[in-house]
This record gives structure tokens, C-alpha cells and sequence, in this order.
């Protein structure tokens, strides 16, 4: 005789063996875990970017500002003649005289102080001139932003060559 069906228990639809696509994608909670988390990441990097800026811009002004003092040397040099560059403290403004283009420090970044030759302290109108043999008036102009970041330009009277940054 033959042996009787053998009768297995029934699968259970949310068994170990069940062989449905699992549901994909994100829980709602899991995304505002998530948007939650990158908004205080983002709250505590802004703020340090604000410095990073007014650094850039102090860095930038004082590049500018050594530009316009080596453009007026190489006049000097190249035209046998004295050239100079002429700054306006209170209005933030420098030109090479003779020059058309005038520069404009930017918003936040002033001239802290500056002193050319061997005085003190110069008024809110002076000039730093260049001679045609490469020399210089010696000049030391402090560039300032609004936070508080100070750089130097340094004229140096014997070469005439004009370092930012120092």
C-alpha cells in the first residue's frame, strides 16, 4: 500500500521564507532624523565662513594696494622720472598719480594707520613717491577689516620693493 500524502503546515505571509521585495526606500522619521542633523551642521559651519570671507578680503586689499605701489615704481623706473601713489584714508581710495584708474579699499576694510619716511604718523591725506633710480620714500601702511584681521605693506626705502602681508 502506499504510504499517505504527507501534509505540511502552511507558510505564514510574513515568515522567514516569505520571498516578497522587502518595501525600499525611507521612513519619514529617517528623513527628518536626517534634514535635522544637516541643519545644525550647517548652523555651526556658516558662522566660520563670515571670518574666512573678511580674511580673504583683507588679504585681497592688500594685494591690490602692493600692485598699485609696484606699478608706480615701474613707472619711475621705465620713465626716468618720480611717480607716486596718493591715498585718501578717510574716503578708503588710492591712485597712482597720473593714472587714471583709482582703487577703492572694500566695505569693512580700512587703513589702520600708516607712516611714510621718518614721520610718525601721516594725516588723512599722504603720498608715497618712487623714485627713477628703484629707490623709494619708505612706507609702512596697516590695511584693517571691521574683525579685527591687520596686515602690513612694507615699502622698503633702498630697492623700492613693496611687500603685503608681513
Amino acid at each position: 500500500m502506499a504510504a499517505p500524502p504527507r501534509i505540511l503546515p502552511a507558510k505564514s505571509p510574513a515568515g522567514p521564507l516569505d520571498r516578497r521585495p522587502a518595501a525600499k526606500g525611507f521612513t519619514l522619521l529617517e528623513l527628518i532624523v536626517v534634514l535635522f542633523l544637516a541643519g545644525l551642521v550647517a548652523a555651526l559651519v556658516v558662522p566660520s565662513f563670515s571670518g574666512t570671507l573678511e580674511s580673504a578680503r583683507l588679504r585681497s586689499s592688500a594685494a591690490e594696494m602692493r600692485a598699485a605701489l609696484t606699478l608706480a615704481r615701474t613707472l619711475a623706473a621705465s620713465g626716468s622720472r618720480v611717480r607716486a601713489v596718493s591715498f585718501d584714508v578717510e574716503r578708503g581710495e588710492y591712485a597712482v598719480v597720473g593714472e587714471e584708474r583709482k582703487y577703492l579699499l572694500p566695505e569693512g576694510i580700512r587703513i589702520a594707520s600708516a607712516r611714510v619716511g621718518t614721520s610718525a604718523a601721516v594725516s588723512e591725506l599722504f603720498r608715497v613717491r618712487f623714485f627713477p633710480d628703484g629707490s623709494a620714500e619708505g612706507a609702512e601702511i596697516v590695511v584693517a577689516s571691521s574683525a579685527g584681521g591687520r596686515l602690513r605693506v612694507i615699502v622698503d626705502p633702498l630697492t623700492g620693493i613693496v611687500e603685503a602681508g608681513i
